[in-house]
């Protein structure tokens, strides 16, 4: 697979009268914007508003940020949502770089708050916690039609307290698809333009000396073509495919600081820095990617086995593993690392640190082997924020009785984006 990343610099988004990109200025139409938004009809409304880094505005209720993208070609660059489910990672794709869509809004009927609230400062700690503090965002605010608000229908009854009612995850798809929408329109304005730069990202041939090298990624409440990825087997996939559009985040009730957004996992920094070092000290083999399993001991067995043995198909010598957090996927995580580790391949592992006291070690689940820890945060670890003037997303948070325009103490996980597993969070932890 060969992918070509064409990179078009946004340096300000503003609102005019036509869309268009030009001497890295994005102009765009608002209503236009708000048209392709609420024809779907599962919105009554939708805000567009542009903040900056340096603003002195707080995001809130944020669900999720992608980068505009587009294919010019017959392939879309959000397969299995905008476009049949072809397989990402080959072609030309180009990119809007230094920005995001960022969507948000209230809860609908019959879906979980305790872990959705997600914040996004412009300003201060906490805009340089959260990726998406650094980067010009078009915020879609997005209001739900009448219909997902209904809380006496039956599609409003929580049937699985972790993703909500059959309403909540029909709405939380909408968003994904408007936001992509949104995504592929704006990024298209670029066609027929020369790019500042391209980016080639192809695993070619290497010196058969250099060790090889597979990435476990531990996805969650995450969508792979379209479709939920669920289940107990680890699938392998080219790292392309996830820089192309593969994965879209699709469930928002999680922690903040651990969602992989669209975004993060569109530049996924990790797959990248194994990108660049293929062919100087490395052959970066592939990606087996893996979903969190029930809480049946068995099955977190036979899904580690299954893992570690994709990469012993590839011939892996060394292995990176990301956690996603939270508690019963430490399990797996761990266990792939103690597999790999009894059969050879050593394997570093990049983990949020989650539970427990400054006192604790943050491990919810260990095994012996695992002796090389990359830590991203600690997400209960709390930050001062400072009050500021704007709020953007609602009127007060979903489970915090502090008013979002003032100042705040709150822990990590509140922070989008902060703990990411990815490897693009500007979060650290050290062992002294």
């Amino acid at each position: 697979m060969r992918l070509e990343m064409a990179s078009f610099v946004v340096r300000d988004v503003r609102f005019a009268d036509r869309t268009r990109f030009e001497a890295g200025v994005l102009e765009v139409n608002r209503d236009e914007l708000r048209r392709l938004i609420l024809d779907g009809g599962d919105f009554a409304d939708v805000a567009v508003e542009v903040v900056r880094p340096g603003d002195q505005v707080r995001l809130i209720h944020v669900i999720d940020a992608v980068e505009p993208r587009c294919k010019l070609g017959e392939a879309s660059a959000f397969p299995g949502f905008i476009g049949p489910p072809q397989v990402a990672g080959e072609g030309r794709a180009h990119r809007l770089a230094g920005m995001a869509i960022v969507s948000l809004g209230e809860a609908v009927a019959g879906e979980p708050t305790y872990w959705r609230e997600a914040i996004v400062d412009m300003v201060g700690p906490g805009a340089t916690a959260s990726p998406h503090g650094s980067t010009i965002n078009l915020v879609l605010d997005l209001e739900p039609h009448p219909r997902y608000l209904e809380p006496d229908r039956p599609g409003a009854v929580i049937h699985n307290i972790m993703v909500g009612s059959e309403f909540a995850q029909r709405y939380n798809r909408a968003v994904r698809v408007a936001e992509l929408k949104v995504a592929a329109y704006l990024a298209r304005t670029t066609a027929g333009m020369e790019p500042e730069s391209v980016q080639v990202y192809e695993l070619g041939p290497v010196a058969a000396s250099l060790p090889r090298v597979v990435f476990f990624y531990q996805v969650n409440g995450q969508a792979l073509y379209g479709e939920h990825f669920a289940g107990d087997a680890p699938r392998l996939i080219h790292p392309n495919e996830i820089l192309d559009g593969a994965l879209v985040s699709l469930r928002s009730n999680m922690h903040a600081s651990y969602r992989a957004s669209t975004f993060l996992n569109q530049n996924h920094a990790l797959v990248r820095e194994l990108y660049a070092h293929h062919g100087v000290d490395l052959s970066f083999a592939g990606v087996v990617i893996y979903p969190n399993t029930s809480d049946n001991m068995h099955k977190k067995e036979a899904m580690a086995e299954a893992a570690v043995q994709l990469a012993r198909s590839l011939g892996a010598q060394g292995a990176c593993s990301s956690y996603n957090g939270g508690g019963h996927p430490c399990v797996e995580f761990m266990l792939i690392c103690q597999k790999c580790e009894q059969a050879g391949i050593t394997t570093v592992q990049l983990m949020p640190e989650s539970y427990g006291t400054p006192e604790d070690a943050g491990f919810v689940y260990f095994v012996p082997e695992a002796t090389a820890i990359v830590s991203t945060g600690r997400s209960t670890h709390g930050v001062e924020l400072p009050p500021l003037p704007r709020v953007i997303g609602g009127q007060e948070f979903f489970d915090l009785p502090d008013a979002p325009a003032g100042s705040l103490r709150v822990p990590y996980r509140y922070l989008y984006g902060s703990c990411t597993n990815t490897g693009y969070g500007q979060l650290a932890g050290r062992q002294y």
